[in-house]
């Protein structure tokens, strides 16, 4: 069966380097074997999460961003740097998530107009380990200088290609890894796939 790969874009531009170098991703992830889908923010409007509510998770919007994050088992997700950390859209993504995130894998990469990406990384990085997700040690960012038009600099073109392939090999192994541990049930030897446990 292929590996599930779902690549969340979290920009709201409509013109978004950020969505162009997702699909570069997606597109490697694809010719490793993966079935692939796109969750894009701009489309698919989520309402700021709200702990409260009773009523938010019967949201068509909200189902559906659940919905896919069960089905995926590896993801790609890509952000624009807004003021030194990821987009409100994709950090709100998160708030409605958790263990569907769990044991999963999760390639990173920015868009940054002149810094360098690392704060959106490490931002988005930072929240989904603490769903107790993997990501990967290895990323991509782009800044405005490395676009000829739509063009994307060899180098970072590389990195992305690269992204899309480990994801895929790396969402198998960690998947794997999670469920012959959750498997042990909630007890310490499960390690902390335990508190997922049935």
């Amino acid at each position: 069966m292929p590996t599930h790969i779902l690549g969340v874009c979290g920009s709201m531009s409509g013109d978004s380097r950020t969505r162009k170098m997702l699909e570069i991703v997606l597109g490697s992830a694809a010719a490793a074997g993966a079935e692939t889908r796109t969750l894009d923010l701009r489309e698919t409007v989520l309402p700021l999460m709200d702990p409260e509510s009773k009523d938010q998770g019967d949201l068509p919007a909200v189902k559906l961003v659940r919905e896919n994050a069960v089905w995926a088992e590896g993801f790609v997700l890509a952000t624009p740097e807004y003021h030194g950390n990821q987009s409100g859209a994709l950090k709100n993504w998160f708030d409605f998530l958790y263990p569907e995130l769990a044991g999963k894998v999760a390639a990173v990469i920015a868009m940054t107009g002149g810094g360098h990406g690392d704060m959106a990384i490490i931002s988005t990085k930072n929240s989904f380990n603490w769903c107790h997700g993997f990501t990967l040690p290895f990323h991509a960012a782009a800044t405005s200088a490395h676009w000829d038009g739509d063009k994307l600099n060899e180098k970072v073109h590389d990195r992305l290609i690269r992204l899309g392939k480990d994801v895929v090999r790396y969402a198998g192994v960690i998947g794997r890894a999670w469920a012959d541990a959750k498997s042990l049930g909630k007890g310490p030897d499960a390690g902390f796939a335990g508190f997922h446990a049935k």
